[in-house]
């Protein structure tokens, strides 16, 4: 009990211009308090690093269109009766083999798909393309430059991510200001990096602690350690950036000592996605941001954006043996998140999605493809208006007024448009959205109705 207290004054005095009580009254019952807080509402951005062939996700099952995207991707061409078939009442879909959960998902209402969306200034046709009457961003095929664009929907003009914009815009939203409203599993990343407000990052495993600073035991060395090196952390110097890096290492120290002990001081439920989580490293990911959404309470906040990558999917080369383990972590993971969710009475307060730099080419690149434009993204959630294809299908044939050249796909949707119709839901008003969009304006139906 004297170790625990120890820890919340180190914490209160640590946690220098965060606002609000640490721990207090905040150490809660973890998931016996989840549904109390109606008005809590999480994003969770699943970056699909690498480009994701969506085309071989989501793939026309109708006659004639079914044989010209086979005619197209020839061993590459997910087999006809292979594919799962989506309730949509719309164009005649499938998804891919390993997609059985996102097929259970989208038949129940509770996932829907966005097709051929991609990172656009403005909307553009091919001959706007070729005439350079419509600009698309700059250095169109790049990794880096693609993710920097989604991740921050400008062109170099702001220096900001769209939820880090997001965090500083609701940042009263929540009434505990310690956690940051951005939380990445995945390290540092652009979408979250705000001007003033930066993401808290977690592993998959939990907090990061210093093994030789612990202070679990007060007489270990370890103990004796940390005293002193928080003594010298405290000290004043001359020099004015000696005092900010002691400040950041104190702050962190606190930050990791003040989330461990909230989450090691709940019980852990009997649910499978913990169970499951030592398949692989995605499940463990999105397991943590279940444990880290369910104490939402504790941590007193009401919005959150997580972040998660799942990498691999830039497959030039071997596409159908690598593409489909990936696709299999992806379906996995999506279907154990919901049914925690579920489990939890908060999948109408959560929201998931994928994205991706880009798509991929119709075409082989030998066996694989190369970088594209357009791609499909999934949209899961109790919220989302599920069972339903937005967006403009595109026509999957060589040289058609969709293909750029190919197979490069020119997407009909914008990240903008999709970025905004989550942010709408998640409670950024809609004055606000040209300032955190930029290029919004640009488009007639900035909220494409995926939310209710």
């Amino acid at each position: 009990m004297k170790t625990q207290n120890h820890r919340r004054q180190f914490i209160k005095s640590m946690a220098k211009g965060l606002a609000g009580t640490v721990l207090g009254s905040s150490l809660l019952p973890l998931f016996a308090n989840a549904q109390s807080s109606v008005g809590y509402k999480a994003l969770v951005c699943i970056n699909l690093q690498g480009g994701n062939d969506a085309f071989n996700c989501f793939v026309p099952m109708g006659t004639s269109a079914y044989n010209s995207y086979a005619a197209i991707r020839q061993e590459l061409a997910i087999a006809r009766e292979q594919l799962l078939p989506l309730n949509s009442g719309q164009q005649p879909y499938g998804l891919h083999n390993h997609l059985l959960e996102t097929q259970s998902l989208f038949n129940r209402g509770k996932l829907a798909v966005l097709a051929n969306t991609g990172n656009l200034h403005e909307p553009i046709s091919k001959q706007a393309y070729f005439d350079k009457t419509a600009l698309p961003p700059a250095q169109l095929f790049s990794h880096h430059d693609q993710t920097l664009y989604a991740h921050t929907l400008n062109q170099g003009t702001l220096s900001s991510g769209w939820a880090g914009r997001v965090a500083e815009l609701l940042a009263q939203s929540n009434i505990n200001q310690q956690l940051a409203m951005n939380v990445s599993l995945s390290g540092d990343n652009y979408l979250q990096r705000g001007i003033n407000r930066l993401p808290y990052t977690v592993r998959s495993s939990g907090v990061s602690m210093i093994d030789q600073l612990s202070e679990a035991d007060p007489t270990a060395f370890s103990a004796s350690r940390a005293r002193l090196y928080r003594q010298f952390l405290s000290s004043t110097r001359p020099n004015l950036l000696q005092n900010y890096y002691a400040d950041v290492q104190m702050d962190a120290w606190g930050m990791a000592q003040y989330v461990t002990d909230i989450l090691d001081s709940q019980p852990m439920p009997s649910l499978p996605i913990f169970a499951a989580a030592n398949t692989n490293s995605f499940v463990q990911s999105l397991a943590m941001i279940v444990r880290l959404i369910a104490a939402q309470d504790a941590f007193e906040v009401k919005r959150q954006v997580f972040y998660v990558n799942l990498g691999g999917f830039d497959t030039h080369r071997d596409q159908l043996t690598l593409h489909s383990p990936l696709l299999m972590q992806l379906d996995q993971g999506l279907g154990l998140f919901y049914q925690a969710l579920e489990a939890l009475g908060l999948e109408n307060n959560v929201t998931a999605f994928t994205m991706s730099e880009f798509g991929r080419t119709l075409t082989r690149n030998g066996d694989g493809t190369d970088h594209g434009w357009g791609s499909h993204h999934f949209i899961l959630g109790g919220a989302v208006k599920g069972g339903q294809i937005y967006g403009q299908l595109p026509t999957l044939e060589l040289d058609s007024d969709d293909d750029l050249g190919r197979g490069r796909i020119i997407p009909t949707t914008s990240f903008e448009q999709y970025v905004a119709s989550l942010c709408r839901w998640f409670g950024v008003a809609k004055d606000d959205l040209n300032h955190l969009l930029p290029n919004l304006r640009n488009f007639n139906h900035p909220d494409l109705g995926l939310l209710g």
